[in-house]
Formats: C-alpha cells, structure tokens, sequence
C-alpha cells in the first residue's frame, strides 16, 4: 500500500467556516480527502485496537494557532509519512478499522450515499456482467457478488480479483492495467472518480501457475482461465509463432479450452502481467525498455541502439535492436517508490527523460555474490510492478510456511465525519462457505445527523516527495519511516540462485 498525500483543498461548510483537507492517494491515485482530526481519531482507536500501540509512528502534534503555509506543507508531509509508516504494519493494514475508515472516507469524499447502483464488470472475453451492489460495497462483497452470479465455486474466489484497466482513447486501443481494486476502496466510487474509458474486469489473480491444474477442475473457473488466454494471445501479451497460433485457432474453433491452455502455458510471458514502455538506467541510462512480471521475476527487454545510429543525426527502427535479461525477485535485496514533481529531473536518468510528474521503481539487486546494484524503473505502472513484486515474494513465503500475521481483533468503531459527527461501525461476520474461512464487512450506524458542510472547494496544490514504502513485520521499528520494501525472500537466497 502506497500512500501520498500531494496537495490539501479547503472546504466551506454552511457556516462560512473554512478548513483544510489533505487529498490522499492509494496506490497512485486519488482516493479521498480527510481532515487532521479525522486521522487523529483514527490514529486512537488504532492504539486502542492494537495489542502493542507503541508500534504506531508518532502522530503529528497539535498546533494552537493558525498554521502558516510552510506549517501546513510541513503536516501534509509528516501525514503522509505517518499513514506510510503505519501501513507497514500488517496488523494494522489488515485490520477492518483501517479498511473500513479508507472506505468510509471514500465514500464521504465522493458525496455518494449508500444505495443501490448497477456496476458493470468485464470478463477479459468483453462479456459484460451487470451486478445490482451498493455504493458502499467493498471489493471483496462485489467480487463475493460476482462469483455467485457467475457460479464460480466459493473456495476459488481468491484466485481472481477486480482490477481497473484504462482503453487509450488514441485509436490504438492499447489496454493499460492500472491498479488492483482492494477491500478499503468501492470498485463503483473508484471507477467513478477516474476520468477518461476505464473498466472493471475480473482477471486472475495468483503468480503459481501449478494452481491452474486444480482451476481446470472447475468448469467457470476454466473458462476464466481460457478467455484471459485468448486475450493475452490476441493482444500479444503472449509471444506466438504463425504454427502455434494457426494451432490455437484450431482449438478455439473446436472448443478445446483445457488444450488451448495446455499449448498456451509452454509460450514465453504466460502467467506473466505486461506493462507499458517505460525508461530505465540499465543498461545504460535514458534506455527504453518493455517490462514484464510473472515467474519470480521481471523480465526486461531493452531497446539497444547501435553505435552508429546514436552517431548520426536521425535513426531507424532498423538501427535498433532487442535484448532480454531478467531480475530475479529473490536475488532484490529492497526497492522504493519514489514520486518526481513537475519541477525535479530524475537523478538516476538524468535528462533523458523530459521532467514532469511520474513514479520511479528502484531496486537493489545482486548482481553478483559480491556486488548490489540499483537499479531505477520510469513509468506510470511503477507503483503497479511494486505490488506485483509483493505479491510475488509473499507466495514464496507461503509456500515455504511462514506464520501469517496475527489479525487485530473485530470490535466496533467508530469514523468522525469532516464536520465533526460520527456513525458507528458494527463488524458483521458473515460466512462465504462451509469451506472457506469467515470474513468481516461492516455496517454503520449514524449516532448523529450529518450535515453537508463541503460547499466550495479550491485546490492548494504543494510541492515535495512523496515518502518511500516499506514492508515490515509487527515488532520493527516504525520511526524512522524505511523508505524500502525489504525483501524476506532475500534472505533465503543461496549458491544455487547465483
């Protein structure tokens, strides 16, 4: 979880009164607007909810007087490291408090009220599924709601998740996956919020492809499978030969799907998730390369121009060439995101790449026993590669039999709204099945009458970096804030993987 807080608006209630709000954005895009004593409110029911609250960061102090311009960018940033820093601990990025006070703040934000809306969901083959939800519902209820609509077997569901994807509207219809949607957002406010021909869909969601062997079994969940196949096929997400694609075809006509997919996992970047063009210093700076993540690793295939070209004064795509190498997850000691502004040039590319505002990924790498190297990704998807690199190295550590973190426990709670009233969260434990384990949603109920005291609004924008992310376990030390995601799976690493 990546969060970042870049800018603040000031909100004018009925009364004439003017606050400040700090726009916060999850996983590179913006999810809500809350105020200080919101999260200060969040941050005492967190030390009240957890077992050791001296784990939580320090929360920023109080101030008497009106804060100056350089005071209120000074809490914008220590805010922004506080939610950072407290996020790494996966008690609390797991607990229904914290989820549930994203969500209800997001909910809040986008002025929608609870009720009935109809969200269109896509399966990768176009079909689209129209799912009566409530705009309050998290991911996990509208995912539970499609599966049972589409008749996907209870213990299956956690292998596929909703993802926001966008269609360039250039006429290329190039497919940009943007984000996985996650249980403290609404795929429907989410959806909404984003401008431009973005899209719901339901794709696979696991990096072990041997899970696929007992998917087959399940007459919805191939089929699921098999359509993400063709499309990834179609759209060359996939590498083909003209023979394995005529042989393809072939089976699609005839309906074999289990032997579509059969032919299809054996292809180069099946089980793989493909990212735009994007810049790199590897090998050497200011180099163009497709990056690609699946298998453990992610797989670089860098544009190499040829000495003569980069001499003259105009070049050719004949004058370039393509090379590939990989880098793989176990042998990442760490990595970071990092956030440039308009106004800063990247250090690692130098000048590149034009300045403007995107996401740098860096990692440390061993490259050999003896010798790290950083590494720095440009692109828009950053954020996107980091959480597909988490992911990668926490089934690794499943499957070697890691504890899993202990979860705080479900007691109510209660979110203060902006003007200062609050509604009271009852968790309601509902069971998905006999054989899955039971989740937590949560209902509210108003203790007080809110009031709509968000009337104009006007965008203060502020410069800075955003902070770093960091993956630590329950008993670390939480200040300073790590700018690094440490990777556990590192420290397994041994002769044979070099």
């Amino acid at each position: 979880m990546h969060f970042a807080i870049p800018d603040t608006v000031e909100f004018t209630n009925s009364g004439g009164s003017v606050f400040v709000g700090f726009n916060v954005h999850i996983n590179g895009t913006y999810h809500c607007s809350v105020r200080y004593r919101q999260l200060l409110c969040l941050h005492e029911q967190l030390k009240r909810e957890l077992e050791q609250p001296h784990s939580l960061p320090p929360f920023p102090p109080k101030k008497l007087l009106p804060l100056s311009q350089g005071q209120l960018d000074e809490r914008r940033l220590m805010l922004e490291k506080y939610l950072q820093t407290a996020s790494q601990d996966p008690r609390v990025a797991s607990s229904d408090l914290f989820k549930g006070f994203l969500l209800s703040a997001q909910l809040e934000s986008s002025k929608e009220t609870s009720a009935p809306v109809t969200l269109d969901v896509h399966l990768m083959s176009g079909q689209k599924i129209s799912l009566e939800v409530i705009t309050s519902d998290p991911s996990d209820e509208v995912l539970e709601n499609l599966s049972q609509k589409l008749h996907l077997a209870p213990e299956f569901v956690k292998f596929f998740s909703l993802f926001l994807i966008r269609k360039d509207d250039d006429g290329s219809g190039e497919i940009t996956v943007i984000k996985k949607l996650e249980n403290y957002e609404s795929p429907y406010i989410s959806l909404k919020s984003l401008p431009g021909l973005h899209r719901v869909v339901l794709r696979k969601n696991f990096w072990d492809l041997s899970v696929e062997t007992m998917l087959a079994e399940d007459r919805v969940a191939l089929n699921l499978l098999y359509t993400q196949a063709i499309w990834e096929v179609e759209r060359g997400w996939i590498l083909t030969t003209k023979d394995v694609r005529n042989k393809l075809s072939s089976l699609q006509s005839r309906g074999e799907k289990r032997e579509y997919l059969e032919v299809a996992k054996g292809l180069k970047y099946y089980g793989f998730v493909q990212f735009g063009e994007c810049w790199c210093d590897y090998p050497h700076k200011g180099t163009r390369v497709l990056i690609a993540a699946g298998n453990k690793e992610l797989n670089f295939r860098v544009r190499l121009q040829s000495p003569d070209a980069s001499s003259s004064s105009s070049s050719s795509d004949s004058s370039e060439s393509v090379s590939e190498g990989s880098f793989r997850v176990t042998r990442m000691r760490c990595w970071r995101i990092t956030t440039l502004h308009a106004d800063e040039v990247s250090e690692a590319l130098d000048n590149c790449v034009s300045p403007g505002p995107r996401l740098e990924l860096s990692f440390e790498y061993l490259m050999a026993k003896d010798r790290l190297q950083w590494i720095t990704v440009v692109s828009e998807q950053a954020i996107l590669m980091s959480a597909c690199l988490q992911a990668m190295v926490a089934e690794l550590l499943a499957k070697k039999g890691s504890p899993s973190t202990p979860k705080a426990p479900n007691r109510p709670w209660s979110f203060m709204r902006r003007d200062g009233t609050f509604h009271r969260i009852r968790p309601v434990i509902r069971s998905v099945s006999s054989d899955a384990i039971s989740e937590v949603s949560v209902r509210s109920q108003d203790s007080t009458v809110g009031r709509h005291d968000e009337g104009r609004s006007s965008i203060k924008r502020l410069s800075g970096r955003l902070s770093g992310m960091s993956l630590k376990g329950p008993n670390s030390p939480s200040t300073p804030a790590n700018p690094f995601v440490e990777n556990d799976a590192f420290d397994g690493i041994g002769d044979d993987d070099l």
